[in-house]
């Protein structure tokens, strides 16, 4: 089911001309705010707010709702409304929905997931140190005696996890952790075919160790070639099924 392009929505009427203004000057009220002994930023209450921005109440909340939602601040019960590092879970909504809706495919999120994985290989060849490469080798070490599809789903997603944590950007960690389900729900697809195909699995863990490898080595334009690879075989691996489908 697809939604019309057109359809109204909250977050839409939110993200007005006049409520970006708004949100900007509540985001530059914060900034002014000096923290607390704990090191965290309070904002003012709703009716201080309201008469700073010159605006109603129910206004201010609506906005309030909308970053506490995106997860840029936090509200406490009897303590007010602080500022927060947004998570992932805002971002885990948008692609669980947009998949759902029919927005995104599970085929533009493969591709999405490969693309993201050749730039995180290649900038983890030079910005990761020992202990990462270290933890995607037990990853992949930990690959070679899983003994079922799930189990192997769980392992490839550690490994783009950790790819993304390599390249020491918070940037990618944080989108890799929102499309974490979708990401999983790509990957168990993929894992299904690959099942079928005898020796498909370790064929798979012997190219995410050349991998590991090219990362060692500092090499980025190998490591990106080996995972390039990885997703190649996975291609591969699933022609062969189409092909004996086919026979049949």
């Amino acid at each position: 089911m697809k939604l019309q392009a057109n359809a109204p929505s909250a977050y839409h009427s939110l993200m007005t001309e006049e409520a970006d203004d708004l949100l900007a000057r509540i985001i530059e009220i914060a900034m002014r705010t000096r923290a607390d002994a704990s090191g965290r930023i309070r904002l003012p209450t709703e009716r201080e707010l309201s008469e700073l921005l010159g605006v109603q109440r129910p206004t201010v909340r609506e906005r309030l709702t909308m970053l506490e939602t995106m997860g840029f601040v936090q509200r406490r019960q009897g303590s007010g409304t602080y500022l927060a590092l947004p998570n992932s879970q805002f971002l885990q909504l948008y692609f669980e929905v947009g998949l759902k809706l029919g927005f995104v495919s599970i085929d533009q999120m493969q591709k999405a997931m490969e693309m993201m994985g050749l730039e995180m290989v290649s900038n983890a060849a030079i910005h990761a140190d020992g202990a990462d490469i270290d933890l995607l080798e037990k990853v992949v070490d930990r690959l070679k005696d899983v003994t079922s599809i799930n189990a192997f789903v769980d392992g490839q997603f550690d490994f783009h996890a950790g790819l993304a944590r390599a390249c020491h950007n918070p940037v990618l960690s944080l989108l890799i952790d929102g499309m974490a389900r979708v990401i999983r729900t790509v990957l168990l697809n993929r894992m299904r075919v690959l099942s079928m195909v005898q020796g498909a699995f370790d064929r798979n863990v012997d190219a995410h160790s050349a991998v590991i490898q090219a990362l060692r080595d500092r090499e980025p334009e190998m490591a990106r070639i080996s995972l390039q690879e990885c997703y190649a075989l996975w291609r591969r691996e699933a022609s062969k099924i189409s092909i004996l489908h086919l026979a049949e």
